[in-house]
């Protein structure tokens, strides 16, 4: 297909009409045209509010346009994909005609717009289309093949109403542990309608983001993020959830925690609890102490500490380990933690990801304020991501991209597609390979790896 040619046309159609326009200030004033991978679109310029109609028989479409518009009769002819010819016939009653022969069955879309006004039509080189299937009460789950900004995109969409008898609550896609594994089969096994990838990790499955289920602290991040909150019956989205902890000693002396639930790092202080393994998988060199109901009940310098309900294990490397040394069993030590926010700190459910992506409404993406790595910040990829509507609605949505089929979206599209679909927030979970949804035990999206990516933290419906 040769759209230099295509563009070329049109624009001497545009030349050929300026000087009888002029002449007869025909509302009509000028013709413009763009190509795109997913369209070609057609603009018709004008002084005013365009009448016109259109109406397809089998391969043609013919635009009628306002009477004392004076198009030239002379065709407009390219070759292409989808279009054949593009002519403009004698005018019939004073009013002028542009048709379109088309090589195959196109979909197209006709509409105004204003200041200025104009009348675009797009001819679209895919197929657009939309079905939405009803999951559970209140839960549609939506499948939409479109285009965006001239690309094609596929996304899709799961929408819990208020009234749902469902609770988006985080999982660990490895299993009972943090860790990595599969989403689509953890998914099945829990029985759940929908669900999605959500916060960001490392190789060996460290979560790179602040995760809490049913009040219980999971994994925890410094880095100040944006995450979805419930907190009571109340679905929130909430910037700057950012992890701080610290143990206090009996000599009175405070131990500022650097991270929970993850790799132990030289001269870290780690705390762990039974989320992240039955152990916490520490070598020798450290020391670590358990701590039940605000006491020390074990104290061990082999490492690899056991992990149960009820108890959590500070684990020391270095100065941190040296820092510990004093404790004892029996010993009194208060532990605490925030996460840099009243709303998230009471909160039963806590799942940041980031940037946020809108904010009362209005697109409001922040990616310098979450320091987010220029390959989620830039750029087009596959997304995944949550809103929330005015009434509470719940929105799921994942989008396919770094193929010819969806080309993804850029966080600024993203946040715009949201507020189009009538979220009043929204926040942005990991993207590329990651980007996965789940209905019913089975993947509906195309990962980009071209297969399902391991995974550390899902989010899924449970029953409530």
């Amino acid at each position: 297909m040769n759209f230099k040619k295509l563009i070329c046309s049109v624009f001497m159609l545009a030349a050929l009409c300026a000087a009888p326009l002029a002449a007869s200030a025909a509302p009509v004033t000028a013709v413009r045209s763009s190509v795109s991978p997913a369209r070609v679109r057609l603009v018709f310029d004008s002084r005013e509010p365009v009448k016109y109609t259109a109406e397809k028989n089998g391969l043609q479409l013919v635009v009628t346009l306002p009477e004392g518009t004076a198009l030239t009769q002379k065709p407009v002819f390219k070759q292409d994909a989808v279009i054949k010819s593009i002519t403009v016939p004698a005018k019939k009653k004073k009013k002028a005609q542009v048709v379109i022969d088309l090589t195959k069955d196109c979909q197209y879309k006709l509409y105004p717009l204003k200041n200025p006004d104009r009348l675009v039509l797009d001819i679209y080189r895919i197929p657009i289309s939309k079905t939405t299937m009803q999951l559970s009460g209140g839960v549609t789950y939506t499948y939409a093949q479109e285009e965006l900004n001239g690309r094609p995109l596929v996304s899709y969409l799961v929408s819990v109403a208020p009234s749902a008898r469902l609770e988006l609550r985080p999982f660990s896609a490895a299993g009972m542990y943090n860790g990595r594994g599969s989403l689509a089969k953890q998914a099945a096994e829990r029985g759940l309608v929908a669900a999605i990838n959500a916060s960001y990790f490392d190789t060996d499955g460290w979560v790179i983001g602040n995760v809490k289920d049913k009040g219980n602290f999971v994994a925890m991040d410094a880095t100040p993020r944006s995450g979805y909150v419930v907190q009571g019956n109340e679905q929130k989205i909430v910037r700057d959830i950012a992890y701080t902890g610290s143990v206090t000693l009996p000599d009175g002396r405070a131990l500022q925690l650097k991270g929970m639930n993850r790799a132990r790092i030289a001269n870290d202080l780690v705390l762990f609890n039974s989320y992240y393994a039955t152990s916490t998988k520490t070598n020798q060199y450290g020391r670590e102490v358990k701590i039940k109901n605000g006491r020390v009940v074990a104290v061990s310098t082999a490492g690899n500490m056991s992990l149960e309900p009820g108890c959590v294990v500070l684990s020391g490397h270095g100065t941190n380990a040296a820092a510990l040394a004093g404790l004892r069993l029996g010993d009194h030590v208060i532990l605490t933690q925030s996460l840099g926010s009243s709303i998230a700190d009471a909160a039963t459910t806590v799942v940041s990801g980031g940037p946020l992506l809108v904010e009362n409404g209005r697109v409001n993406v922040r990616t310098a304020e979450e320091q987010m790595a220029p390959d989620i910040a830039r750029g087009r990829a596959p997304r995944t991501a949550i809103g929330l509507k005015q009434d509470g609605t719940l929105l799921m949505l994942v989008v396919d991209g770094r193929s010819s089929a969806s080309a993804g979206m850029t966080l600024a599209e993203l946040a715009q597609y949201f507020v189009k679909l009538g979220a009043v927030s929204a926040v942005n979970y990991d993207g590329g390979g990651s980007s996965e949804m789940v209905i019913n035990g089975k993947i509906v999206n195309k990962p980009s790896d071209g297969r399902e990516r391991l995974v550390s933290i899902g989010l899924g419906l449970f029953i409530k």
